[in-house]
């Protein structure tokens, strides 16, 4: 059932260095969370659940911005604490262990910008529970909190505080299962595209006409198949390109942007096609809806996915997002007759050079 509210943030730490977040949560919230969790449990893995628990509490406050969005729009500086999430390659660096220290060193490709990279090291004798180290080798997705120690536009290096997993919880017995909330939202879960086969292989004549149907054009028939009267001309400070009330998923009525490219950019879009700087995202996630919906008339690269996810985490606003590509939306217009695929053209004509009867 889709249901945009997010009841709230979990963090389940795999590393955590109490000192750093005792800093970042403050010595009032802290004590307070670790007091409240001594009446109830007295077992030595409950400080760092405590104070994980009491930092997913604080994130929407604390304004940890997610690293992608800030570099994203040019605001990072070292000494900032970020939070990240991506998949990471973890590498025990036994040559370097000292007394007390066990390195972990971590890197990773910017999953929205691949020309940075971001690396870091972690004593792992910090580890919450030793099971949690086959969670931090080889490569493994994860979430990290950290400062900011090096930035050079390139190479971007994390001093963390936290590593482990981050969920939106927004049905507390799903999560009780270990079910957390996805933000993306697929096509197939629309109302109003029930009639579109997703499964049903590409047809690159649906394709081709997809490719010659304007921009405006795609935006009326959408507007037109969701049940939304109002479309409104397109300008340049707009910050989506379409607004409404009408999308219904599983029945229920869902607050929508919308974010439309047409057959201006015939080719995989990227986040620098995506207005400058890629700021027509920034633009769509300021609007105050629920779904955010981006729709290309081609691919929709792995980067721009990333961004849109990143942006959906933002811990003081989390929203739910729809990627429509090429293939999707031939199919939902196909599916309403809103396709002006070829051989349509074709018939259409041959019965206009028909004399009459």
């Amino acid at each position: 059932m889709y249901d945009p509210q997010v009841v709230r943030i979990s963090l389940e730490p795999y590393f955590l260095h109490q000192e750093q977040l005792i800093g970042l949560l403050g010595t009032e919230r802290a004590a307070f969370a670790l007091e409240r969790t001594s009446r109830s449990i007295s077992l030595p893995v409950a400080t760092p659940h405590a104070l994980a628990a009491a930092l997913a509490e604080a994130l929407p406050a604390l304004g940890i911005g997610e690293l992608q969005k800030v570099l994203h729009e040019r605001t990072l500086h070292v000494g900032q604490v970020v939070g990240i999430e991506q998949a990471f390659n973890f590498r025990r660096a036994r040559e370097r262990d000292r007394t007390g220290d066990k390195p972990v060193d971590f890197h990773a490709r910017l999953n929205t910008d691949e020309n940075v990279t971001i690396s870091g090291t972690f004593n792992s004798s910090r580890l919450v529970v030793q099971s949690a180290a086959g969670n931090l080798s080889g490569r493994r997705p994860a979430y990290i909190i950290g400062t900011v120690t090096a930035w050079d536009g390139v190479n971007l290096e994390l001093r963390p505080a936290f590593a482990g997993v981050r969920s939106l919880i927004e049905d507390e017995e799903l999560a009780v299962y270990g079910i957390a909330s996805k933000r993306r939202v697929y096509p197939d879960e629309v109302d109003q595209f029930a009639g579109a086969d997703f499964h049903r292989p590409a047809n690159q004549n649906d394709l081709h006409a997809l490719l010659a149907t304007s921009e405006e054009a795609v935006k009326n028939a959408f507007a037109s198949i969701i049940g939304e009267p109002y479309v409104p001309k397109d300008w340049g400070g707009e910050k989506s390109d379409l607004y409404s009330s009408r999308l219904r998923i599983h029945g229920r009525q869902v607050s929508t942007a919308w974010l439309f490219k047409g057959p201006g950019f015939p080719r995989p879009m990227t986040v620098k096609a995506l207005g400058k700087n890629g700021d027509q995202i920034v633009r769509l996630f300021s609007e105050p809806a629920e779904l955010l919906v981006l729709q290309h008339c081609h691919a929709v690269t792995s980067a721009v996915i990333n961004m849109m996810e990143t942006y959906a985490h933002d811990p003081r606003n989390p929203r739910k997002y729809m990627i429509l590509d090429g293939f999707d939306t031939a199919q939902i217009l196909g599916s309403h007759g809103a396709l002006n695929r070829p051989e349509q053209s074709v018939a259409i004509n041959d019965r206009q050079r028909q004399p009459p009867a």
